[in-house]
């Protein structure tokens, strides 16, 4: 069993952790300027933001998502956005045909011209998002992808029209934390462009 010293310096390094990424966050602002600015342009021009993830990656979809939809930090119309692993039924259909690749699939029903994709992984090694990303090229999105560690198989497919937000820590748990704080910059930054 742990002593009270072992779990107090667990948690000292678990924050050292954190903080180090979220400093680390700090060399990102030009990368955040662009990305709010692309997924802000899709909403201005009648488009709407497809956002995926998976596992833990896919409920901060939600999370941002709901912002978007609902409210960040003031009151304002609901922006047009879906969360492609928010649909239980319709995952589970496609997760039912081995051949389905579940988020491509979803990405070349619903795109449209003016469209843009926000993918969030952690390690960028599911084949469901590179193949997300794919899809994405074929339909002429731009993406914004939210990556830690090396960015995955996911960075090697990204274009100059793209933007990575690569949080620089192998830790999953620590890179979803820092996932969690730029889906928050990003929703105030897509606030300002649309509200002003």
């Amino acid at each position: 069993m742990l002593s009270k010293t072992d779990f107090e310096e667990r948690i000292a390094i678990r924050i050292a952790k954190a903080t180090e990424a979220m400093q680390s966050c700090m060399e990102l602002t030009p990368q955040f300027a662009k990305a709010s600015e692309t997924l802000a342009n899709s909403l201005l021009n009648d488009g709407k933001l497809l956002v995926l993830g998976t596992g833990a990656s896919a409920a901060l979809a939600q999370i941002f998502v709901a912002h978007l939809m609902h409210r960040f930090d003031r009151e304002r119309p609901g922006l047009p956005a879906i969360a492609l692993s928010a649909d239980v039924v319709t995952m589970s259909a496609l997760m039912d045909d081995p051949q389905s690749d579940q988020y491509a699939r979803q990405i070349r029903a619903l795109a449209k011209a003016g469209d843009a994709m926000m993918v969030i992984s952690a390690t960028g090694h599911r084949a469901n998002v590179t193949q997300a990303v794919i899809a994405a090229r074929e339909c002429h999105l731009p993406v914004v992808a939210l990556t830690g560690a090396e960015g995955g198989d996911i960075a090697p497919l990204l274009q100059h029209t793209d933007t990575e937000l690569r949080v620089r820590s192998s830790h999953a748990t620590t890179v979803r934390e820092q996932h969690l704080m730029i889906i928050h910059c990003l929703n105030e930054l897509i606030d300002a462009h649309i509200f002003g």
